[in-house]
């Protein structure tokens, strides 16, 4: 009897080490980590030096962050629009396209290169928990700004980029309006999904979601855990939001763009929803992403939301 119990008491100390292990392998590819991407020209998608200038933000948390400001070609934009990228990569620079049609379109942009990105400072990422800060950098530079004054700031971000401009946009009244592409509702959620998509067990993402949150929670602190989409978009009230997903999407799967639009109905929050067919993580086609004009549904369903804020 005591060598069963002793061999009970070993196998499930090898069950719990393994439970355990499996979040921190996974957490170790991104905390204390810096990822370094390709950067790209402004010229390269038509924007002239004259209407654009690399700057730096300062974040609350010490960080000085690398920007790119693109302005229109109006003297009084309709706004500012904050692009920001996903989670490891392109860098923010493979959207000056998006700056271009939106400044053809009479809105400023400021694309921010997040934290531990790049030539912006910061060890580690912090799936929108820290990264909202950065957002928040972009929007405290703008307010500063008598270009910008009370004209609407608008962010955007795909993956955990969109799953970031949601987070901060909960905690920054400031932020008129949301574009959220490809977003997670929540990160330990798409972990789960992860692991399936990975063809692991099914069961296997689930059983050991505790010690990921336990894992996130003795890094980020356990209050930290409040910042997530899902609960960031439950606080934009009658702030816009313009929520873009494709069916079939691999790295997100659909099921979070069905939390996000279950809890911004339940909440009566102003949502726009925009699906297109397929796995297209950007939803913009591929081949456009250089130059999203060129894909017409997407670009007509972007500058046809902001309409809205062009004559506040």
């Amino acid at each position: 009897m005591k060598q069963k119990l002793i061999t009970t008491a070993v196998i499930m100390a090898v069950v719990l080490a393994i439970l355990i292990a499996i979040p921190v392998f996974v957490m170790s590819l991104f905390l204390g980590q810096r990822f370094y991407q390709p950067q790209y020209n402004p010229a390269a998608f038509g924007i002239s030096s004259e209407i654009t200038e690399h700057i730096n933000l300062a974040t609350g948390d010490g960080l000085t962050l690398a920007a790119w400001r693109t302005y229109s070609n109006t003297d009084t934009p309709h706004g500012t629009v904050i692009i920001i990228s996903g989670l490891q990569m392109p860098s923010v620079t493979a959207f000056f396209g998006y700056a271009n049609m939106l400044a053809m379109h009479g809105w400023d942009t400021l694309l921010i290169e997040k934290r531990a990105r790049s030539l912006s400072e910061g060890e580690g990422i912090g799936f929108g928990i820290t990264e909202w800060l950065d957002v928040k950098a972009g929007v405290d530079f703008l307010t500063a700004d008598a270009r910008v004054g009370e004209l609407p700031i608008v962010t955007m971000g795909t993956s955990a980029g969109g799953a970031t401009v949601l987070v901060a946009a909960g905690e920054i009244p400031r932020i008129d309006g949301v574009i959220a592409i490809s977003a997670y509702s929540n990160f330990v959620d798409l972990y789960i999904d992860s692991m399936s998509m990975m063809g692991l067990p099914w069961f296997l993402g689930t059983i050991t979601s505790p010690f990921m949150r336990l894992r996130m929670g003795l890094h980020f602190g356990f209050d930290a855990a409040r910042y997530t989409p899902a609960n960031g978009i439950v606080k934009l009230g009658q702030r816009p939001v313009l929520l873009m997903h494709s069916t079939e999407d691999w790295q997100v799967p659909f099921s979070h763009f069905n939390t996000l639009y279950r809890l911004a109905g339940e909440n009566e929050i102003n949502i726009t929803t925009f699906v297109r067919e397929g796995d297209w993580h950007f939803v913009c086609y591929d081949r456009y992403v250089s130059n999203p004009i060129h894909d017409v549904e997407f670009a007509s369903a972007v500058l046809g939301w902001l309409r809205q804020f062009e004559n506040i």
